[in-house]
């Protein structure tokens, strides 16, 4: 009976965890042969203020990810209506 647990941060649907889970049964099913039905598998969730990986703390680094991202996308806003040369 393979056991298979997962740990991960909050924040994914239900849906998401679901299709996760069912992924992960079928390769034990193709790449080991375990029957379906004998596959076990679990999700340990954390909050994002639990794990810190290189000294930076998962939150701070999706708050430092989501502001680059809005600040490349502002970024882009303003190239776009600028006027182009030779217009």
């Amino acid at each position: 009976m393979p056991l298979v647990n997962v740990h991960m941060a909050e924040g994914r649907s239900s849906e998401q965890k679901k299709a996760l889970m069912n992924a992960i049964t079928d390769a034990m099913h193709e790449h080991i042969g375990a029957p379906r039905e004998s596959v076990r598998v679990w999700i340990d969730e954390f909050p994002n203020t639990d794990f810190m990986a290189g000294g930076e703390l998962l939150a701070d680094k999706q708050a430092r990810l989501a502001a680059e991202a809005a600040a490349q996308a502002a970024a882009r806003a303003n190239d776009s209506s600028a006027p182009v040369p030779g217009q």
